[in-house]
């Protein structure tokens, strides 16, 4: 059986990807910060995966839920085949209101902790042989939006450390890649209002957001795969394209 851990793991994207990954017969550690309710509830979701998944409750937006992570690691004696850093925050603040301290949380959570988690899993040599790790990145990397500057360039970041990071786990036989999704409909993109929704729709080529499932097997297609490094691979449903 491999192992895998999930950042941001109880809902959306990470949920998706964490039921592929039971499915192909892994043992999925999910992270979460703060919502047990919805934790509780997919356990209940979960019922007929007993035996192949754990919660990790800690808050992957602040440095030391990285502690918290391999303390459990060691605990268990595991070595991870899979690292999916999906977790994410987010600032719809207007570019005029954004404040320092906001700028560096949504940096630290969406870049910072991600690069110092892959550290601190490399260094106490917690990847398991030939392991695969996906971050999750966005196509507002890509394509300015009218909110959320420090989502937006926190994301480039995130891609861009995805590529940086290939020299460094290379040598420990590491692979890293970054997928781009474009609009999901994930309960962030549910809070939109018909009329936002309705706009984003009519400039994507397919006319409507993806499901997390779509998302996910590319996921996990893209952490299988041995060739796959340094990657960038969008799904964005051809936004932007008309």
């Amino acid at each position: 059986m491999k192992y895998a851990l999930i950042t941001g793991a109880t809902s959306g994207i990470g949920r998706a990807i964490a039921e592929e990954l039971i499915k192909d017969d892994c043992f999925v550690y999910l992270n979460y910060a703060n919502d047990s309710k919805r934790a509780d509830s997919l356990g209940e979701q979960f019922v007929k995966y007993s035996g192949q998944f754990e919660f990790v409750r800690t808050d992957m937006s602040e440095y030391n839920g990285i502690e918290v992570i391999e303390a459990t690691l060691k605990e268990e004696g595991v070595h991870l085949d899979y690292l999916v850093i999906n977790y994410g925050m987010t600032d719809r603040a207007a570019f005029e209101d954004i404040s320092i301290e906001n700028w560096e949380q949504v940096m630290r959570a969406n870049v910072g902790v991600p690069c110092f988690l892959v550290q601190k899993l490399l260094t106490e040599e917690l990847f398991a042989d030939n392991a695969s790790i996906l971050c999750m990145s966005s196509l507002m990397a890509n394509f300015p939006h009218s909110v959320s500057v420090s989502y937006g360039v926190s994301k480039a970041a995130l891609t861009a450390l995805s590529c940086n990071l290939v020299k460094f786990l290379t040598p420990s036989g590491i692979r890293i890649n970054a997928i781009e999704p474009g609009f999901v409909d994930t309960p962030w993109q549910k809070e939109k209002s018909p009329e936002q929704r309705k706009r984003i729709e009519e400039k994507t080529a397919l006319g409507r957001f993806a499901e997390p499932e779509e998302v996910a097997r590319i996921c996990l297609a893209t952490l299988k795969n041995t060739y796959l490094t340094g990657s960038v691979i969008p799904i964005s449903g051809g936004y932007g394209l008309l």
